[in-house]
């Protein structure tokens, strides 16, 4: 299912924004759920600001036996999302609070940044490695200086 014309998509990638294919895999313990869940994980990446969505193709729901310790029976689905998005700031937001499994960038093939471009994705990194740890459910150890 496509959403924006090929001519669209040309003119945005000459204004600089970027054109990805982004995997998205869920697994739950009813098919509907899944499938409901991966229908509004999508339909929220669509409000997502500075960035378009391009086409979806989900993929058939498979049925697994034990998917995970204790689970008898899970199903899981995949979907592919084309995207377009402004910069690379708002990629990486979208990787970081989307969660995909896999990101491909299509075009550009080469992409220059300048240095608050830079600053700005170390930051994001470093607040989310933050809030892991405020969380109790990460951070970084630091331990003794390397000598390099």
């Amino acid at each position: 299912m496509s959403f924006v014309k090929e001519v669209d998509i040309k003119e945005k990638i000459e204004k600089g924004w970027i054109y990805s294919r982004l995997w998205f895999e869920a697994l739950a313990i009813s098919k509907d759920v899944v499938e409901e869940s991966l229908k509004n994980h999508v339909e929220k990446l669509k409000k997502l600001e500075n960035c378009v969505v391009v086409s979806e193709r989900y993929e058939e729901t498979i049925e697994q036996e034990r998917p995970l310790p204790r689970i008898e029976k899970g199903f899981s689905k995949v979907v592919e999302v084309e995207v377009l998005t402004k910069n690379i700031e708002t990629l990486l937001h979208l990787t970081i609070f989307f969660a995909p499994s896999a990101v491909e960038v299509i075009e550009p093939v080469e992409y220059k940044i300048n240095a608050g471009t830079i600053q700005t994705i170390m930051n994001t990194v470093a607040d989310l490695l933050h809030r892991f740890a405020a969380q109790g459910i990460g951070g970084v150890v630091i331990s003794g200086v390397s000598k390099k």
